[in-house]
């Protein structure tokens, strides 16, 4: 079971670099950071379907989650270099070998904060986009489950926090990492 998470998270990789051609590693970017992870969560989520605060609940673009159980603990010895773009709307991307995985940028017009309702109350997300930036990309290819890649920044405390995301038709799965970031040369 172990191994199908951390599938899981190589799947969303794999679907991802596919999609895109290879292009040089870090031309055009304003910033990159390299963040290195020492463990993954993995396992089955439910979304929050109210407003508030996060009371539990993991913070994601696509809506707060909870794990369904205890999820998966399994070690994970990875590194990721992602880079920003100058420009908000122009968002960034993942490096992965020699593939650019392009990935909008939340806060952006193409990807706006996103709005949290309920039935008498909504707020939008007020996560800062310089402080906390976020990637974000949703993936799909014939014949396997939609996916999604979110990559969290705090410049603050340096560490980054990657949350991939599939629904497999009968459950929403997620994997959850979260490490040490240093900025490095674009």
């Amino acid at each position: 079971m172990r191994n199908a998470y951390r599938v899981l998270l190589g799947c969303v990789l794999v679907q991802a670099a596919a999609a895109h051609a290879a292009q040089p590693r870090t031309a055009g970017f304003n910033e990159c950071w390299k963040a290195r992870f020492q463990e993954q969560l993995s396992g089955e989520v439910r979304e929050k379907n109210t407003s508030g605060g996060p009371h539990g609940y993991t913070y994601s673009y696509e809506g707060d989650f909870r794990w369904v159980g205890e999820p998966k603990t399994v070690p994970a010895a990875t590194q990721y270099v992602f880079c920003f773009r100058k420009r908000l709307d122009d968002g960034g991307a993942l490096i992965v070998g020699d593939h650019q995985i392009e990935l909008g940028r939340v806060g952006s017009v193409k990807l706006p904060p996103l709005v949290h309702e309920s039935a008498n109350y909504s707020y939008t997300s007020t996560r800062d986009h310089y402080d906390f930036p976020t990637l974000y990309g949703s993936f799909s290819t014939p014949g396997k489950p939609d996916s999604s890649l979110e990559i969290q920044l705090d410049r603050v405390r340096k560490t980054a926090t990657v949350v991939t995301r599939t629904n497999n038709g009968k459950a929403e799965v997620a994997s959850y990492m979260q490490g040490d970031a240093v900025p490095v040369d674009p």
